[in-house]
């Protein structure tokens, strides 16, 4: 690997690290000394730019905490970030085209990220309108809008020197993938495929943690430190949809263990719905709590028998 490629490689791999100061450490170190500006001091400079733009991203910059929720910021700063600095990393590829080759292939594949990353987070904000805006909100959407993202981003940037950044991106769009199919596949009460698709998103955040604690926690530098907000999101977003399985399958579940080991793993989910439905039950001195499902039914009717029982306590014996 070339020097300049190696430079590169190691400044990704501290972004993906979430390594925020190694990285500015090391384009610092790659600066020549105080003279005239050059294009590849801009190129550096863009570089720290950056820097602080994918810590802002991994905090959900382009949101703002306010009365403990999370709502968009009316000027989009971020995304504006992110498109300045393609205008900016082209005006350098031009600069460097009859000069210098190897930049101005840097230049196309971080102006390829950065055309990524305004996807993820036009994407984002696509999820937060669905959800205070709608009543129910349209999984299939927001899934076909993942998936547009990584067929777009397949093949851009491929360059061995944001290889690092390039495998944190595929993890973070097959994470929201998996999930949002996973609620699609509950909708249609499909146990298997949506079993499969929460593993494999457990999976995905499993192995994108490892990545940050590799070169950063594991030295202590961010110890006691929580994780970047968006990621704690993600997290929560799979426990969320873990729970909604958890109800929907709740009678397939309960029959593989004992009824007191159900109880104490329902306990460890993020909302456990079922106990919320006894406790409801018990309550009210309800007959019976029942969750029907409409999926099936494909006319209007008032036959409450032509939908299919989800789940009910206590148990329906049919």
């Amino acid at each position: 690997m070339e020097k300049e490629d190696e430079f590169l490689f190691n400044f990704f791999t501290h972004i993906s690290q979430l390594n925020f100061d190694k990285a500015k450490e090391c384009v610092e170190k790659e600066k020549p000394p105080k003279g005239p500006i050059t294009q590849k001091t801009t190129f550096l400079n863009l570089l720290q730019q950056l820097t602080l733009a994918e810590k802002s991203y991994m905090d959900i910059g382009f949101l703002q905490n306010k009365q403990k929720s999370f709502i968009l910021r009316k000027d989009n700063s971020l995304r504006a970030v992110y498109e300045y600095m393609k205008n900016d990393f082209r005006k350098v590829e031009d600069a460097f085209k009859n000069s210098n080759t190897r930049y101005q292939n840097y230049c196309q594949n971080i102006i390829q990220f950065l055309s990524a990353r305004i996807n993820l987070i036009d994407l984002y904000e696509k999820v937060y309108n669905q959800a205070t805006t709608n009543k129910h909100m349209v999984y299939v959407d927001i899934l076909n809008s993942t998936e547009t993202i990584i067929q777009t981003n397949n093949l851009g940037f491929t360059d061995i020197t944001l290889t690092p950044i390039k495998a944190v991106f595929s993890l973070e769009c097959d994470i929201v993938q998996q999930l949002f199919k996973a609620m699609f596949e509950l909708q249609k009460l499909q146990f298997l495929p949506s079993l499969a698709l929460i593993h494999g998103a457990h999976t995905r955040l499993a192995a994108w943690e490892s990545k940050m604690q590799r070169e950063t926690w594991k030295l202590g530098l961010f110890k006691n430190s929580p994780l970047p907000i968006l990621f704690q999101w993600l997290q929560k977003l799979k426990g969320a949809v873990l729970s909604k399985f958890s109800l929907y399958f709740h009678d397939i579940l309960a029959n593989q263990t004992a009824p007191t080991e159900m109880r104490h793993l329902c306990l460890k989910l993020q909302h456990d719905y079922y106990q919320k439905m006894v406790t409801f039950q018990r309550k009210h001195e309800a007959a019976c709590v029942i969750l029907l499902s409409d999926n099936q039914v494909n006319c209007d009717t008032a036959d409450y028998d032509s939908f299919p029982i989800i789940v009910s306590y206590p148990p329906v014996r049919i």
